[in-house]
């Protein structure tokens, strides 16, 4: 290969750097990240400088703007400050230093490159230090920082931002130490364009834990179609070129191309989901990783957020009510007494205080479900564990129950909470006139699974659709307990806050009652 070889292939590769880092300083600068955008500016900058020093006729204005490349490392390192919410004054000395080595760049005697970044000059060595030490510094905070992240969803992303940074710092130093030996061969680019999608991750990604793995399942789709529709327009440009006798552009191949691939996208985009089900199997919360699945995952992380959005304004409003109720309330309590001291009716004061006591449950419970308490994980034996619920209902209730326990297993939870579940799980079912609970306990694959049974009257139908929605209640106001209409409700929200599932399994087959099943994860909720 001659001194100044140049690869066919190594302009058409500078244009897809050119669109793509251009496209993502927009996206950067319309989302308010500055920095990002500069850094995607500076790869733009950066992409000219090795047009301009390929070319022949081009070369003597390239070669003098080639230490332009050092504005990506001081873009890198703003678009991570920024990221991090790093206040340094390094950034602003670094884009000094890009000024300054543009500059001394831009010199006659060339002292860094010459003859279009081919030969080396006498300042070369250290210049190329400079270089590496000003590129690696976001990257050892990026690493510090994935250490010390405890949210996969975190780290997920981060992980992506260093990888994307590692690759084009990378990608940019094989490019140079290729140039230097006289080859203009785009190896070193694809580095920089495949740093430059997985940057593209980050820009459109929100920090949002709950699209960590959306994000993770479409980049490996995004990567299975493009290998597949390379292959296939490989193929289809094979066939038009030795259908067409070489006339591979004109009008008519244009549009036989035109109608083979409208007439294959059904195939290959089912090609696509096969490929990438196959390869990515398994993954967590994404079950298909077609488009339609992805799509699929992306509303359900939206209807996440909002409902997160909503629990926040509930609890908010919860821990208000709450506090209007309850002082009332005291004041009520108070009274009675009062009352009961200067001889009032026995019964009417009772009655008083039952229904102070309601309305006080009441509001406690409209605090725990709109306002949950943080999870505290540690290991919980789940036998031992309905045991104490039962025992405090026995003793809340006063009322008959046979319980029978089956079996035993594990699970990584919060204690209180999971004994409020199966509280509220036993207790609908001996309020509803049950005398007899089941609890069977077993295994399944990673999950732990509580199945409880009674031989009650069961769910009435009218009940069953809106079974786990919050004040909806099928005890009437005679009950040893009135129902507040939030039992279920809490507990199913104990254990989604455990990455389980609570559901209503229909009518047990041996006792005719309820029949509920509890899932939980055997590990740790995150």
């Amino acid at each position: 290969m001659s001194p100044t070889s140049l690869s066919p292939l190594y302009l058409p590769s500078l244009l897809p750097i050119f669109v793509a880092a251009g496209a993502l300083a927009a996206l950067s600068w319309r989302g308010g990240r500055p920095g990002l955008a500069a850094y995607n500016l500076s790869l733009v900058a950066w992409a000219l400088s090795l047009l301009l020093s390929a070319r022949p006729d081009t070369r003597p204005i390239g070669e003098r703007l080639l230490m332009m490349g050092f504005f990506v490392a001081a873009g890198f390192n703003h678009a991570v400050a920024e990221d991090q919410g790093w206040r340094t004054r390094a950034v602003p000395g670094l884009y000094v230093g890009a000024v300054l080595m543009t500059v001394l760049g831009a010199m006659p005697q060339g002292w860094f490159l010459r003859e279009g970044g081919t030969v080396a000059g006498p300042y070369w060595t250290p210049m190329f230090g400079l270089a590496a030490w000003a590129s690696a510094l976001p990257l050892l905070y990026l690493l510090d920082r994935i250490r010390l992240t405890a949210d996969r969803g975190e780290r997920q992303r981060l992980g992506y931002l260093t990888l994307s940074g590692f690759l084009g710092t990378f990608s940019g130093g094989v490019n140079v130490l290729l140039t230097m030996t006289g080859r203009h061969d785009p190896l070193g680019l694809y580095g920089v364009l495949l740093s430059l999608a997985l940057l593209s991750y980050v820009v459109t990604t929100p920090k949002l834990p709950t699209l960590g793995h959306v994000v993770e399942a479409s980049l490996r789709y995004s990567a299975m179609a493009a290998l597949l529709s390379t292959v296939f327009m490989s193929l289809v440009l094979l066939g038009l070129r030795a259908g067409a006798g070489g006339a591979l552009w004109s009008w008519r191949a244009l549009f036989l191309g035109f109608l083979v691939v409208l007439t294959a996208q059904p195939a290959l985009a089912w090609a696509r989901g096969r490929l990438a089900a196959s390869l990515f199997a398994g993954k967590k919360d994404v079950d298909r990783l077609d488009i339609d699945g992805l799509t699929e995952a992306l509303v359900k992380s939206e209807a996440r957020a909002e409902h997160s959005a909503r629990l926040a304004e509930l609890g908010t409003l919860s821990a208000a009510v709450a506090h209007e109720v309850r002082n009332p309330l005291g004041v009520i309590a108070a009274c009675a007494t009062v009352l009961e001291r200067q001889g009032a009716d026995p019964d009417t004061v009772a009655e008083l205080r039952t229904q102070v006591d309601r309305a006080a449950r009441f509001a406690e419970e409209l605090l725990e479900y709109g306002r949950p308490a943080p999870i505290t994980p540690r290991p919980i034996g789940l036998h031992d564990a309905v045991e104490v619920a039962a025992s405090e209902l026995r003793r809340a209730l006063g009322l008959p129950l046979a319980l029978t326990v089956e079996g035993e297993v594990e699970v990584q939870g919060d204690h209180a909470q999971i004994v409020r579940l199966l509280s509220a799980l036993i207790e609908n079912a001996v309020l509803a006139g049950a005398k007899t609970v089941r609890v069977r306990l077993h295994t399944d694959g990673a999950h732990a699974v509580l199945t409880l049974e009674d031989d009650g009257p069961g769910v009435p139908e009218a009940l069953a659709k809106t079974l786990f929605e919050p004040f909806v209640s099928g005890r009437s106001r005679t009950s040893p307990r009135p129902g507040t209409g939030l039992g279920l409700a809490i507990a199913k929200g104990a254990a989604e806050r455990h990455r389980g599932a609570l559901t209503w399994e229909g009518r047990s087959d041996d006792l005719g009652g309820a029949k509920f099943m509890l899932r939980l994860p055997q590990e740790p909720p995150l």
